[in-house]
């Protein structure tokens, strides 16, 4: 049973070591997304997109009025024109002439309105129909902007036919074509837009680097502090230290120091007592079971008169020692200090017997133990630690099958075995109770825990989890199988072995 719980540990770890590479990847790669795509990044691209938006209004209105005052000036270069070959007095001019006239002007045709008169200049040939009519007097800014992005993308040749008041109250009309005035805006357009790259870069540059030195800086450095206070929020290392700004980044600083010490203070506080009541609860426990212990084979030395008293005596002697050391152990902890395990190598089938021995003058032949260790079987671990962990799990077996017997038509019966795989000593102690519900298996070692008795205090198991996690092992509770003898709750633990167990132990094959 324990080399396919072995084998079965070894495939678990390698998965979990396997999944656990695959979110350290995953959080890796959100660190970067998130560091990529950060509050810098974002108020970048917003500060560049506003300075690209105020810029490109600007050009807007820049594009209508140069097409306005571009008109504006044919209009009047052609009214100039026009006011000369009129003082001449001629009623007509000739044909080279007025197209001489027209070209000085930049037009195809003038056409002056009074409110008395009509008078034409033209010179070759038009089109029926002008492809835009611009009326300047009558233009709103709404409507000079969309006229200026239609003559932008107008067709090759379009000709134009504007209009606008005179000075003498009439109204003076030019036929002209538009491919100058769409080359003319394209220049514009094109020197705008270098000239707006250019802006918005140095802007964009100067308020992002303001705004990094006055405020994204400070706020990420907050942000680092309060995620790695999070982590540990008793170090008080991590504690930020407030820049001495007068702002109120300055203020959010302090105010955040103050309450990481407040509260570093009170989690160190409460993580104390805590330990101090957890400390108290356990040793009440073990200090119960050992005198308790003690009692039983005091008062059995006490009423058999034999050879035996000489045996048992010593034994309790050395259960008197220990709970006198447990004691001693809770004025130290309450001074602020928690005694290391004392690692050596010693014998466990002897301190198994150990156990047996005492369980026994407890509960009588009413429950079978078997001890399947070889002799010589050496672990290096704490003894005190090690004899403390076997008598809470063979004390809360036997709890379990007093006050539920054993499953099946099974005799009650607890036993521990051992065997060795390289240098990990794996020790299994099982019994034929009922094992422990369904859905309980995560929760079985935490403290005050009552799995399957309410008659103890829910502490032996937690106890001897962190006992065992205290020498450099691990403790879980093995499958149950149904078809095997010991088919109750299955406790599986992970000890060193020592180096003349790892070369000398013989590996015995367990069977029910």
């Amino acid at each position: 049973m324990l080399d396919v719980l072995a084998r079965r540990d070894e495939r678990r770890r390698a998965r979990s070591d396997s999944a656990a590479l695959d979110v350290r990847r995953n959080a890796a790669g959100d660190a970067v997304t998130r560091r990529r795509f950060g509050l810098a990044g974002r108020v970048l691209v917003v500060t560049i997109g506003f300075a690209l938006l105020a810029m490109g209004l600007f050009y807007v209105t820049r594009l209508a009025a140069f097409r306005e005052t571009w008109l504006h000036n044919k209009v009047s270069s052609a009214q100039t024109a026009f006011e000369a070959f009129d003082a001449g007095g001629a009623e007509e001019l000739s044909p080279d002439l007025a197209r001489k006239v027209l070209e000085s002007a930049g037009v195809r045709a003038i056409v002056v309105s009074t409110p008395s008169s009509r008078r034409r200049l033209s010179g070759a040939a038009l089109p029926a129909t002008a492809s835009v009519s611009v009326d300047l007097a009558g233009e709103t800014f709404l409507d000079s902007v969309g006229a200026a992005f239609r003559t932008l993308f107008a067709r090759p040749g379009a000709v134009a036919e504007v209009t606008d008041a005179t000075a003498s109250n009439g109204r003076i009309a030019v036929t002209l074509d538009q491919t100058p005035l769409v080359e003319a805006l394209w220049r514009v357009s094109h020197t705008f837009l270098n000239i707006a790259l250019l802006i918005a870069t140095v802007v964009a540059s100067v308020l992002w680097a303001a705004l990094w030195i006055m405020v994204l800086r400070p706020m990420r450095r907050l942000t680092s502090n309060i995620i790695a206070f999070g982590e540990r929020p008793q170090d008080v290392s991590r504690i930020i230290a407030p820049s001495g700004r007068d702002d109120e980044i300055g203020r959010a600083e302090r105010a955040l120091a103050a309450m990481q010490e407040s509260l570093a203070h009170e989690l160190a506080q409460r993580k104390r007592l805590s330990e101090l009541g957890m400390a108290v609860a356990r040793i009440n426990h073990d200090l119960r079971n050992m005198l308790s212990a003690a009692q039983l084979i005091s008062d059995r030395l006490a009423t058999i008169p034999d050879p035996q008293a000489q045996r048992l005596a010593p034994r309790l002697v050395a259960t008197l020692d220990r709970a006198i050391q447990f004691c001693r152990a809770t004025l130290t902890y309450g001074a602020g200090t928690e005694q290391a395990p004392e690692r050596r190598r010693f014998d466990l089938n002897g301190m198994a017997q150990e156990v047996v021995e005492a369980a026994r003058a407890e509960h009588g032949d009413v429950i079978a133990y078997h001890v399947d260790i070889p002799p010589g079987f050496e672990i290096y671990a704490d003894p005190d630690h090690s004899l403390r962990v076997l008598e809470n799990l063979s004390r809360n077996a036997a709890q379990a099958l007093m006050a539920k017997g054993a499953s099946g038509e099974r005799p009650k019966a607890i036993r521990f075995a051992a065997i060795r795989t390289g240098r990990v000593a794996l020790i299994e102690i099982s019994d034929t109770g009922p094992g422990f519900p369904t859905g309980q298996k995560d929760r079985i070692f935490e403290p005050f825990h009552k799995s399957t008795s309410e008659a103890g205090t829910g502490l032996g198991l937690s106890i001897a989890a962190d006992l065992v996690t205290r020498n450099g092992g691990s403790i879980e509770l093995a499958p149950r199988q149904a078809s095997d003898f010991y088919c109750g709750a299955r406790f599986l633990i992970k000890l060193p072995a020592g180096d003349r167990a790892a070369q000398n132990s013989p590996r015995p094959l367990l069977q029910a």
